[in-house]
């Protein structure tokens, strides 16, 4: 009987905690490019590769079996209130022939 008794108080003291104890500071994790609305109108089907990566910067994947097909992607954890946002998560520029052929934004 002492040995239920002392795990229940066990318990119910140890699950309290949680209502006193807030909960823990956890980081904004972003990973990707942030493009914004601007970026992505200036560009245009005919841009080279470069004048592409001198905009947007270097794609997040860049698949090896598709070397013309370039993604921009942006993903955020624990995301805050005040943490910067991409205005365009999922972009895909596929290119022919080094200048860019077709614009997927998803």
């Amino acid at each position: 009987m002492k040995k239920s008794l002392f795990i229940l108080c066990a318990a119910f003291s140890l699950s309290a905690c949680s209502i006193f104890f807030p909960e823990p500071y956890k980081v904004a994790v972003t990973q990707g490019n942030l493009v914004t609305q601007e970026q992505l109108s200036q560009l245009q089907v005919g841009m080279s590769e470069s004048q592409v990566t001198y905009l947007l910067g270097t794609p997040m994947v860049q698949d090896n079996f598709k070397p013309d097909e370039w993604h921009y992607l942006y993903t955020v954890l624990h995301a805050a209130a005040d943490t910067q946002q991409s205005e365009v998560d999922n972009l895909t520029l596929i290119f022919n022939n080094g200048t860019l052929a077709e614009i997927k934004n998803h």
